[in-house]
């Protein structure tokens, strides 16, 4: 094993967004995956998995450095991930997601177990998205809940990412520059900072979707964007009532720009684990654009399709991996300049299904399953959506400068019917 890996340029973009919620005093860019057990674990048990994980890959203490050559700095041997023992209060589900990672100092992951009466259990699983992304960290949590599954073989290996002639490489980046720019002669704007002193704490809800009503909205989404096109009939619908929030709140904006990721592994690979194998797409969308689903999704159908022929996403990738050699304070500043200060309208996740291996944790079985990440400091909202064992999920994450809670539940309620009723 190298002592060094090079760092993704997608792992170097989440160490960027780290750097940024840190500095406005956020606990940084850490996402969680928080199950429900029916039954209480041995907290010792996990810590001796841990153990022998972290001595087959030490990558779990690593450490980003350097500049030019920015890099894990992998130790010979890592400290395993903690396991931390609670009782159930009313506020310590946000005490816990809001507690930062020493990512500085190689903590990348944190096991926090809750015991709920009834001797049932909560499991939070805290990593930086620095280390691994969301599919990545399903299969970790799944490999870390069962001792009889291996880690994939080739987990230090980078993934071969689409191979392009460096002059079609620029060709790219250079059109997705172009339209980066172009964004901003129709600038988004977002609610800001409309409860500047609330405390510095991500808040999030969960809106669960039934069996019968997630039939529903999957046939909504294949009768408006086609059998392959749930991912957008979900980013269409978000988009659509961002819009109708942000007039209600009395701060219109004049458009609305949403970042969409875009996986790089081949499918149903996990390999490499702990990485971030995707890039992000940028699309923008007019207030005309927004006037229906059916407009939405052709839109961003249209958008998407003329990316993919000009080969504007890999040259996403290719920027991404060129901008690691620029300081993250100076990357930040770069990224916010292009939109006069935004980032994007919209914090957007569709993990799509949860793996299929992630149904008990240390023999207990999982009864439920919660995807949450962190959200920019501007726009301050993002949503995530999920489905566990063929139900749908939506997490509805917030920074309480944004919205309070009622703000959230109201766009929340409103997303809600709208995926049920187009």
């Amino acid at each position: 094993m190298n002592a060094d890996r090079p760092l993704d340029g997608c792992d170097y973009l989440m160490l960027a967004f780290d750097h940024e919620l840190r500095r406005h005093g956020y606990a940084g860019n850490s996402c969680q995956i928080i199950l429900e057990l029916a039954s209480a674990i041995s907290p010792d048990a996990l810590r001796r998995r841990l153990d022998a994980l972290a001595g087959q890959c030490p990558v779990l203490g690593a450490r980003a450095t350097g500049v030019i050559r920015p890099r894990w700095k992998i130790p010979a041997k890592a400290t395993a991930p903690k396991v931390r023992v609670h009782r159930e209060d009313a506020e310590l589900l946000t005490r816990l997601i809001n507690e930062p990672l020493d990512v500085e100092r190689g903590e990348l992951a944190r096991f926090d177990l809750i015991e709920v009466d009834g001797g049932r259990m909560r499991v939070i699983f805290t990593w930086a998205h620095a280390l691994m992304d969301a599919h990545s960290a399903e299969h970790f949590i799944a490999v870390a809940g069962r001792n009889e599954l291996p880690l994939p073989a080739a987990d230090f290996i980078p993934l071969k990412k689409p191979q392009m002639p460096l002059k079609a490489r620029l060709k790219g980046t250079w059109k997705n520059l172009r339209a980066y720019h172009e964004f901003r002669n129709v600038a988004p704007r977002s609610p800001g900072r409309r409860h500047p002193v609330a405390p510095k704490q991500q808040l999030f809800r969960v809106e669960k979707f039934s069996a019968a009503e997630s039939a529903q909205v999957r046939a909504h989404a294949t009768k408006l964007a086609g059998v392959f096109g749930e991912a957008q009939y979900h980013a269409a619908v978000a988009l659509i009532e961002l819009q109708k929030f942000q007039q209600q709140l009395g701060c219109p904006s004049p458009s609305f720009v949403l970042p969409v990721p875009v996986g790089m592994r081949p499918k149903g690979n996990v390999e490499p684990l702990f990485s971030n194998q995707v890039t992000s797409l940028l699309l923008q969308l007019l207030p005309g654009q927004l006037e229906s689903v059916a407009t939405a999704v052709a839109t961003l159908k249209s958008q998407t399709a003329h990316a993919m022929r000009e080969g504007i996403v890999e040259g996403c990738a290719f920027f991404t991996d060129f901008l690691r050699v620029v300081p993250r304070p100076a990357y930040m500043a770069f990224m916010r300049h292009g939109l006069k200060g935004e980032i994007c309208s919209l914090f957007y996740g569709n993990t799509a299904a949860v793996s299929p291996l992630v149904t008990t944790f240390h023999g207990a079985a999982i009864e439920d399953f919660t995807h949450n990440a962190a959200v920019p400091e501007l726009p301050g909202l993002g949503v995530i959506f999920y489905q566990f064992r063929g139900e749908l999920r939506v997490t509805i994450a917030h920074l309480a400068e944004t919205l309070d809670e009622s703000e959230a539940a109201q766009f929340a309620s409103a997303l809600r019917a709208r995926l049920l009723n187009p």
